[in-house]
């Protein structure tokens, strides 16, 4: 990528049998530090009344990190996915960034996901980021004509892919998946984890995002366990700024996580007055950490906050790269 690394101080799945391919666990071991840190960042579709200068500027200093994509997230106040092709059809207008948006099963039946995969790539998005999403409150399973899992949906997006190839010329759709470093709250374990990433890239995915984690040796140990079972594709990791004692309880309760009881300490000591920079310290210093092992980038969850965005890379030691 283009950022210069920076100087660090309970459903029944899939389960995928070993790959083909060989692997030497002494290799795996051997920490290697790029010379370019990937850099990618998380947005939210703005609602229908956001100020368009406040958007303009969010998508400028993102732009000035020379970022290897922005992906899109989806959400009611902006009108579910249409409201995310139209945030893509701007970014693509306005920045070189290229786009990935968020696609999940919940979305749609089978046939409501061919019309929005369609429409996404008509607004120019050449990437996807195939999830299951989140049951509604009382569900237990995904309604009838819907798609279960994202493996489906990972299969669904290259059938029809390989319909329209000819629009893609001598590329192809990228296909982004979950990974859960700290585990997904309806697995057994985190062996049903590694299965199913396993599944997702032999089914095809290019590349898996992290959902959130606290700790870094949870990032760690899950990249390192899902090496040793065969997982080749970038497992990156997301970053979430950790910014007060209320966003970590609402990060928690989103995740189905528990907040490490240290980093709650640290942020209820600092006070209202300092909290914030105290948990951007906090979040740096995870940064930091996973990639001096070896991480090789990070996807930051900007929240469409320019301003906590710069602060994080900042700390981190990431600067826009010099132009001119």
């Amino acid at each position: 990528m283009n950022a210069a690394a920076p100087h660090h101080s309970a459903k029944r799945r899939f389960s995928a049998s070993a790959p083909l391919d060989t692997f030497d666990p002494e290799e795996s071991r051997q920490v290697r530090v790029p010379e370019r840190t990937s850099l990618s960042f998380e947005v939210m579709p703005p609602r229908h009344d956001a100020d368009e200068a406040t958007i303009d500027a969010l998508l400028a200093t993102l732009q000035s990190y020379n970022p290897d994509y922005i992906s899109v997230t989806s959400s009611r106040n902006s009108g579910w996915l249409e409201g995310t092709a139209r945030f893509i059809e701007k970014i693509t207008a306005s920045t070189r960034i290229p786009t990935l948006a968020h696609l999940a099963c919940t979305a749609g039946t089978r046939e409501e996901l061919i019309g929005w995969i369609n429409r996404l790539m008509d607004s120019g998005v050449r990437g996807l980021l195939a999830l299951r999403g989140d049951l509604a409150e009382g569900q237990t399973e995904m309604p009838a004509g819907y798609l279960p899992h994202a493996t489906d949906l990972i299969n669904l997006i290259q059938s029809i892919e390989d319909d329209q190839v000819a629009r893609f010329g001598a590329g192809r759709l990228a296909i982004g998946v979950a990974a859960y470093p700290s585990g997904h709250e309806e697995s057994a374990n985190m062996d049903e984890d590694i299965d199913v990433l396993l599944t997702k890239q032999r089914l095809g995915a290019d590349f898996a995002i992290t959902q959130l984690f606290f700790d870094a040796e949870d990032y760690l140990r899950f990249a390192e366990r899902a090496r040793l079972a065969g997982v080749r594709i970038p497992l990156i990791p997301g970053i979430m700024p950790m910014t007060s004692v209320a966003r970590l309880h609402r990060m928690g309760q989103l995740s189905g996580l528990t907040v490490p009881d240290r980093l709650i300490r640290r942020l209820e000591a600092a006070g209202p007055e300092s909290e914030y920079q105290t948990g951007l310290d906090l979040t740096a210093e995870l940064a930091q950490t996973i990639l001096a092992a070896g991480a090789g980038g990070m996807h930051v969850y900007t929240f469409n906050r320019p301003d906590t965005t710069t602060e994080l890379l900042d700390r981190i030691g990431i600067v826009p790269p010099t132009t001119g």
